[in-house]
This record gives structure tokens, C-alpha cells and sequence, in this order.
């Protein structure tokens, strides 16, 4: 079948591009701020055999063990850390891979096709601006949406493979495992079963996936835990948007900020609805692919506690694989007209693409690398193995040298209608006898220490400061004044 939008060879010249863009980026890859978080589950899974955390140690009891958490995320991150030792570049590896992962199978999907619609699906997959910033971060997205489009797959496989229904049960399962929002794919792969193959076929497949997410409470109970997972439930603070209808409501009455959140999300967005808007007298809701990403957009609706830009990857292969159908299918029965605003719409896709490559390159060049910034802060903190309040990052090559308590604890359980002063944050470090404070001047979900704060505050004197972080020692003087700062 002939090309009709690009050339064979523009779509691969195109992709080599993207493909030089992409490994230009991972290059010394700026540190999401939570990172951090998901890197010491692993750590202390290797080095202890147990999930927990000793920089939120006293909430949730998450010191002593952590039973709600990305389960099959951190038990990979772990196995490849295991082998790698923990470092920044290593704590990205999986969610690099499951990124990787995710275009293959979107190159699969379309093998049956013509040839152009594979090109055009995989371009428009890893050229969306929230894949290209977000595949390197040490966050479960990609890796539930590598799980869950493989179970898609394995229920629409190109022909003439047969529906596997247990295969796609067990891997939508193992997406709900990485992370619970995966459970959108167990919705809708039991609602799209039953509405096109029948009843025997979705129950297998509901059985396969339920069996599978079971295991999610295994280690609880194993270790007869299983009223501390319910209660780390209900009171973990990514579950409170949706424990109150009021906070649900409103998530639910924003959510199309998911798919809007900025040109990165919108570029692919408008493509979609562009094209159904263009090729309506063509589209039928029982089309498969279409069905199945309906399904999905509504299940994550009913279902989502957030509507930040992070989830909008949880849809990003099926609408790629949509939009690459639609345009290479439906633009020939079209006036010429539409070619050629085709071509423009996708050039322009392209741009924000590089626009965003541009923003990443540049971020990170503009930030420091966290471990040898970690080491020059540890550098003006001789006292080792003393107690340390720090940005959760300080984790990096630190957690061996210190007892770091993270500023995102004290952020946690802070009143944000009513800040904690600082002065009675200082005097509470003082009583904990905590060596050293170090600030986060990025605010990462921190607790706010300005940059402009007095060099005395309390027992504590600034003794090192730079645009990212101030380091604050505690003094042998326990009778310095403490200021009343507001």
C-alpha cells in the first residue's frame, strides 16, 4: 500500500531524529522530586527484605513497613538496582524501559496494517511532549501503560491471532499491580470482552486479572498485617482526593485538565478530536480500538483521586495508535484540502515535540547533578550519622551517612491554612536533636524554609547556602533567643 501523508523515507528520517532527541535527553536527566520516594522503597526492599521509609519515619507507621505502595514498580526497581547499586541514572532505568516497551508494542499493534499507519503511530507516540518529559522519571506510569496496552494487544491482536483472554487478564492485573490506577484496564478489558465476544470469554479474563491484583495483599498478608494496609489506605495522602465526594467531585469536574494540561498533552488531544471531528461519517463506537479507549478515558474518570499531567500517559499509545489510524485510513476519502492541513497538523505536532526536547535538554543542563550536589552539601555536614531534616533527594548517596528525615514528612502533616512558623519548626528540630536542617529552595512539596530567611533562626546557624539549598547547623548554645518569625 502506497504512502499517502509522508514518504517512507520522511517517516524514518523523522524517527531517527526523535530517536537521537530521545537518548540526547536521558543524558544526566534532571531528578524528579519524588523520585527519591519510590528509590528508598527499593533500597530498604533490598537491603532489608522489607518496603518502609525512614524519611517519613512516624507517618502511617511507614518506618516499620509499607503495605500500599506501586508493588510490581518497586519490586522491579529493586531487582535492577540490586544488580546496578542505587544511584540516580539506575532508578530510571525501568520506567525508561517500560517507555521503550510501550512504542514496540504500539509498532506491533499496527503490523497488519499498512505500513504507514505503524510509522504514524509510533511517531505520534513517542513525539507527545508527556512521554518525552516524563519517560525517565522513576514513577510507575509507563509501566502501567506498557502492561496495560500489552493486555490490550492480547485481546485485539492483528489478525488472525485469536483474543487471549487469560493472557490479557494476568497482564492487566500485573498494570493494576504497578499501580492501581492499572485497574482502568481491568474495567474496561471486562467491559469491551463482554460487549464483543460475550460472557465466557470476559470471565476469564476478569478471573485472570482479579487473581493476578490479589496478590497486592499477599505480603500484608503474610505478615498478618492486613488491617495496616487498610488503614495506610485510607490514610495515605494520594488516596484523600477521593475520600470525600466533595474532593471527588471537583476531580472529576476538572479532569479534562488531564488531557489539556498544556502543549504537551493538548498537542496530541486536538489531534484525536480533530480527526473524529473530520472522519465522524466514518467512526462507529464499536470500531475496537475506539471502544476500548472510551472505556478506558471513562473508567479513569470514575476512578482518578488527581488530574495531573503525569496520568495523561495511562491513554497516550491508544490514542497515538487512534489518530494514526484515522489519518491514514480516512484522509484519502477526503477533499485534497485535508491532505495538505493533515501535513500542517502534524508538523506542528512535531514542533511542540521539539519545543519540548528543548525544555529538557535545558532543564537538564540547568540542574545540578543530585548526587555530586549531595556530596558538596554533605561536604559542610561533618558530624555523620546524626539526625537530618533535608529535601527527600538528599537521599541520593546520603543514606548511609546520615538518619534523614524529609522536608515532605513536616509538608505532610502541616496545616497549609495555617503554615507552621518557622521558629516552631526549628524549635521542634532543636528537642529532636536534629544536627543539621537543610532547605529545598524549589519547594517539591517541602516544607518552606525561604531563601531569604534569618542566617540565625533558634539553635540553628546557616552555614552554607547556594540557589538550591540552605544548610542549617545546629549550635552547642542552647540558650540562643528564638525569634518569633512569621
Amino acid at each position: 500500500m502506497p504512502f499517502i501523508i509522508f514518504s517512507r523515507r520522511t517517516y524514518q528520517l523523522v524517527f531517527g531524529l526523535l530517536s537521537c532527541a530521545l537518548i540526547w535527553s536521558f543524558y544526566n536527566r534532571a531528578e524528579y522530586y519524588d523520585e527519591a520516594w519510590f528509590a528508598e522503597q527499593s533500597f530498604w526492599l533490598i537491603r532489608d527484605g522489607q518496603v518502609r521509609s525512614e524519611l517519613f519515619r512516624g507517618y502511617n507507621g511507614w518506618e516499620h513497613g509499607i503495605y500500599v505502595f506501586h508493588k510490581l514498580f518497586i519490586y522491579a526497581g529493586a531487582l535492577v538496582m540490586h544488580v546496578t547499586g542505587i544511584s540516580v541514572p539506575s532508578n530510571k532505568i525501568v520506567s525508561i524501559f517500560f517507555g521503550l516497551a510501550g512504542g514496540y508494542l504500539v509498532w506491533l499493534y499496527g503490523r497488519n496494517q499498512s505500513r504507514e499507519q505503524q510509522w504514524l503511530s509510533v511517531l505520534l507516540y513517542f513525539g507527545c511532549g508527556t512521554l518525552i518529559r516524563f519517560i525517565s522519571v522513576n514513577r510507575p506510569e509507563t509501566m502501567c501503560m506498557a502492561l496495560g496496552f500489552a493486555s490490550y494487544l492480547a485481546l485485539d491482536p492483528p489478525k488472525p491471532s485469536p483474543t487471549k483472554p487469560l493472557l490479557a487478564g494476568i497482564l492487566a492485573g500485573l498494570s493494576a499491580l504497578t499501580h492501581l490506577n492499572g485497574l482502568i484496564y481491568l474495567v474496561a478489558g471486562t467491559i469491551w470482552l463482554f460487549l464483543r465476544k460475550g460472557w465466557r470469554p470476559t470471565i476469564r479474563f476478569a478471573l485472570a486479572g482479579s487473581v493476578t491484583l490479589s496478590l497486592y495483599v499477599l505480603d500484608a498478608l503474610l505478615d498478618g498485617q492486613l488491617q495496616t494496609l487498610i488503614a495506610q489506605f485510607r490514610d495515605d495522602p494520594a488516596t484523600q482526593e477521593n475520600m470525600s465526594l466533595a474532593s471527588k467531585l471537583m476531580v472529576m469536574v476538572d479532569y479534562h485538565q488531564i488531557f489539556f494540561h498544556s502543549q504537551n498533552e493538548a498537542a496530541l488531544s486536538v489531534l484525536v478530536l480533530l480527526c473524529a471531528l473530520a472522519f465522524r461519517k466514518y467512526i462507529q463506537l464499536t470500531q475496537p480500538l475506539l471502544l476500548y479507549t472510551i472505556l478506558i478515558i471513562i473508567s479513569f474518570w470514575l476512578l482518578t483521586k488527581s488530574d495531573t499531567d503525569i496520568y495523561y500517559l495511562l491513554f497516550v499509545p491508544w490514542l497515538a495508535a487512534l489518530a494514526a489510524f484515522w489519518l491514514v485510513h480516512y484522509v484519502p476519502r477526503q477533499p485534497p484540502w485535508q491532505l495538505t492541513v493533515a501535513r500542517i497538523m502534524l508538523v506542528g505536532y512535531s514542533a511542540i515535540a521539539i519545543t519540548q526536547f528543548v525544555y529538557v535538554i535545558n532543564e537538564n543542563r540547568n540542574t545540578p547533578d543530585i548526587e555530586a550536589h549531595n556530596t558538596l552539601l554533605a561536604s559542610h555536614m561533618p558530624h555523620r550519622h546524626t539526625n537530618v531534616i533535608a529535601p527527600i533527594e538528599f537521599f541520593f548517596g546520603q543514606m548511609d551517612n546520615y538518619r534523614i528525615k524529609g522536608l515532605t514528612y513536616y509538608f505532610l502533616l502541616e496545616d497549609h491554612n495555617k503554615p507552621t512558623l518557622l521558629a516552631t519548626f526549628f524549635e521542634q528540630a532543636n528537642r529532636d536533636k536534629v544536627a543539621y536542617v537543610i532547605s529545598d529552595h524549589r519547594l517539591n512539596a517541602s516544607y518552606e524554609i525561604p531563601i531569604n530567611a534569618p542566617a540565625r533562626i533558634g539553635a540553628y546557624q546557616r552555614i552554607f547556602k547556594d540557589e538550591w539549598n540552605s544548610i542549617y547547623a545546629r549550635q552547642p548554645d542552647k540558650n540562643i533567643e528564638i525569634h518569633d518569625l512569621q
